[in-house]
This record gives C-alpha cells, sequence and structure tokens, in this order.
C-alpha cells in the first residue's frame, strides 16, 4: 500500500554497527532494567554474552543514557590501542586512558603524552568534572576481552594493569562495568582476584528471542516512519532464526531456532529499506518477497567484508567458502594455526571475526574458527559462485575444480 503525499524517512536500521547514545533500541528492556539495577547495586559488574549478541549497543544507546540521571559517566572506553613504538608505557593503562579522555571537547583534553604516563586512578580522578555532573562515576570498559586478545603474551603488562584496576576501584565512590564476549570468562579468571568482589557479579546477555526481534524490527520501523504487517514481520523473523539441526540419522534439517543475531536482524532491514520505494509506508509480505531476501542482504554483507580485503579477497572467500561450509552446506571449523589457520593469514582472519562474520572459540586451550551463523551459509556460497565466475579465467575455475574433486586425471586440461 502507498501514500503518494507521504514519505519514509532516513533508514533507522544502522546495518553491520553498533547503536551510538541517543539511538533507540528496541527489544532489550528487560536487560537494560536487569542491568542497571545489578550495577546500581553492585558497582562492579562483568556484563558477558555470545559474540553478536548486541552488548555494545545495549550499553551505548539503553544503559549510558540511564546511567547519567545518576552518574558522571566515563566510556565507553577499550584497552586494544598499542603503545608506541620503543615506548615503555603499559599499552592496556594508556588505551583505557586515552579512551577516557577522547569523550572531551578537543580544546579540553590533556596531552597524549601526559595521559600515557599517568596510572588509571591518576587519570580518572585528576580529569574536572562538567559542572553540576552527579559525585559518583562509572567507568565502562566495552570488548573486555581484549585485555586477553591484544599481545596475549604481554603477561606482566596485563598483570599491572589489573593492580592498577583494583588500586582505582578501591574507592567506593567509583563503579565499574565490563563487557565481555562470554568464551573469555574462564581466561579472565586468574586476574579478577587482584579487583574488588573478584568480578562475581555477572549479568549474561543473549541473542535476541524472536519475541524481542519482532519489537527491534517494528519499533526501529516505526522511528522512520513505516509500519511492519505482522505476517510480514513473521516471515522475516522466521527466516533469519532458521539453522540447520541434524537428525539422527545424519541427515541435516532447516528447522526454526530460538533466536536471532541483532547484526543480521539489521543487515538485513536496512536492505529492505533502501530497496522499498519511499512513498512505500507498510511493510507487508508482498513487500518482504519483492524487498526483503535475507540471503541478498546477507551475500551484501559478506561482498563488503571480503571486498574491504583488497589482493586478499580471493583468498578470503576461498577459504570461508570451502574450509568452514562442507561440500553439503554444513558449517565447519577451522583450528588456529601458528601465522595462518588452514591457509589464510590469521591477520586476515582476524579482520573477518572482529567483522563478525566469522567466529572464534576457544576449547581446550585452542582457537577454532566457524562461520557466525547457519544463515550465512547460502549467501556466501552464492556470492562466491557469481564472483568466481566472473572473476576467473575458465582455465583457474577448472583447475580449482580439479583440486577440490581431489585431483582426478578426468578433469586435466590436455593439448
Amino acid at each position: 500500500m502507498t501514500s503518494s503525499d507521504k514519505r519514509a524517512g532516513a533508514n533507522p536500521f544502522v546495518g553491520p554497527r553498533p547503536l551510538e547514545t541517543g539511538q533507540r533500541i528496541f527489544g532489550r528492556e528487560r536487560e537494560t532494567e536487569d542491568l542497571y539495577y545489578l550495577l546500581s547495586a553492585e558497582r562492579i559488574v562483568l556484563l558477558h554474552s555470545p559474540s553478536g549478541a548486541g552488548k555494545s549497543s545495549l550499553i551505548r544507546a539503553a544503559l549510558v543514557p540511564r546511567l547519567r540521571q545518576r552518574f558522571d559517566v566515563r566510556g565507553p572506553t577499550r584497552v586494544n590501542t598499542p603503545a608506541p613504538p620503543g615506548s615503555d608505557v603499559n599499552r592496556y593503562v594508556r588505551s583505557a586512558n586515552l579512551g577516557f579522555e577522547q569523550e572531551l571537547p578537543e580544546a579540553r583534553r590533556r596531552p597524549d603524552e601526559l595521559i600515557s604516563r599517568m596510572t588509571l586512578t591518576e587519570c580518572v580522578m585528576s580529569r574536572p568534572k562538567r559542572r553540576l555532573a552527579p559525585h559518583n562515576l562509572v567507568l565502562i570498559f566495552d570488548q573486555f576481552e581484549e585485555i586477553l586478545t591484544a599481545d596475549p603474551l604481554a603477561l606482566q603488562a596485563r598483570q599491572e594493569f589489573f593492580r592498577q584496576l583494583g588500586e582505582l576501584l578501591q574507592n567506593p565512590g567509583v563503579w565499574a562495568l565490563f563487557a565481555l564476549r562470554e568464551d573469555y570468562l574462564a581466561p579472565l579468571d586468574p586476574y579478577v582476584s587482584q579487583v574488588p568482589t573478584h568480578m562475581k557479579n555477572r549479568l549474561r546477555v543473549d541473542l535476541l528471542s524472536r519475541e524481542a526481534a519482532t519489537a527491534a524490527m517494528q519499533g526501529t520501523a516505526e522511528l522512520g516512519g513505516r509500519s511492519f504487517a505482522a505476517d510480514a514481520v513473521e516471515q522475516l523473523v522466521t527466516d533469519l532464526a532458521t539453522v540447520q539441526v541434524q537428525q539422527p540419522d545424519g541427515r541435516f534439517e532447516r528447522q526454526v531456532g530460538p533466536h536471532v543475531e541483532p547484526l543480521h536482524l539489521q543487515v538485513a532491514c536496512r536492505g529492505l529499506w533502501e530497496r522499498m520505494p519511499a512513498d512505500d509506508l507498510s511493510i507487508d509480505l508482498q513487500d518482504i518477497v519483492s524487498f526483503g531476501d535475507v540471503t541478498l542482504a546477507l551475500a551484501s554483507y559478506y561482498e563488503d567484508i571480503v571486498g574491504a580485503l583488497g589482493n586478499a579477497e580471493r583468498a578470503a572467500r576461498e577459504w570461508v567458502g570451502e574450509k568452514l561450509i562442507t561440500l553439503n552446506g554444513i558449517r565447519s571449523q577451522v583450528l588456529k594455526g601458528e601465522g595462518m589457520s588452514e591457509g589464510l593469514d590469521n591477520a586476515l582472519v582476524a579482520q573477518l571475526v572482529d567483522a563478525h562474520l566469522v567466529r572464534s572459540e576457544q576449547r581446550a586451550g585452542a582457537v577454532w574458527y566457524e562461520l557466525a551463523h547457519d544463515r550465512l551459509v547460502d549467501p556466501v556460497r552464492r556470492s562466491n559462485a557469481q564472483w568466481f565466475d566472473s572473476h576467473l579465467h575458465p582455465v583457474q575455475r577448472q583447475a580449482a575444480l580439479w583440486a577440490r574433486e581431489s585431483r582426478p586425471t578426468g578433469l586435466l586440461v590436455l593439448g
């Protein structure tokens, strides 16, 4: 249904990035309440979730505005910034300090050289407060697993960071929230004894339930002046929640799971919004059929990620398509190797992980990689087929087929 005198507003779906402070978030009301009251009561809280569950969006868009009513909020900051070459400063402390300082207007920031030499306590407690700012501080550390993954062998620097963190949090007027991927909970345990409460106050946030995903779609669409028909949103949620489940006889069957990944929701809905006519203000089932192809949206997302790798695009496509997906279309896993993992440089793998295309998981002291979700299998395979068909010479395509089929003589190019 269209209306000639009204048009949809700017696309309210952000795509493959976190929501920011000032943007609305839907479907996370219960988690926001739970986190706010737990942090308020317990002072030091560890928030953990599966990769891609939307911790950063929850913190920035929902929690920070709520906290500012009674706290002077510092952050979110991160601990991933490296120290300058040859510097003897603690990279983790320096990174956290610079993150806290960056939120100030540029004219009020202290020099980086000065901040880099400060302890956490010196940096946080010496910064002038805003006029009328609440007395109590709350510090937010996002993607805190980087304390373990950024320079994994910097053990002394990591111990010193936690010593300074514990010293800072001895102050009863300082609150702190740490957001962490849950697969790093166990590796974090050796360090928490240096922090007051030993970070025992924890809250888990899961991927979006199908009901929460429905609320997120409907609420966000309304911000842009469109409404979702009930059957349309149900169809889109069902598609995004579909996974492959192995049956007792070994077959794989597509079934609707209980969760939707927030990133996939944003990517699919952003693509739908862009493809719809501007004067179509009601998203109905026909719009989903015509413009809401989830496979197309996720394929475009995949293409943007691997396309940004430049000359390594072909290697990344081959690795994702051949190492992370089996011949019968099931996700497979790759063990992280030294320097390279099954033929792809680990620096490139890390970029795929950062983009939430690939998920890393620690098991028994080793790191394994897999495609982030079953729903990405078809988009990846379709995109790869089109890309290789248009970019490779027929002889190259024949050679790739020969290699995949274990080099049979019948596929050799003769003459």
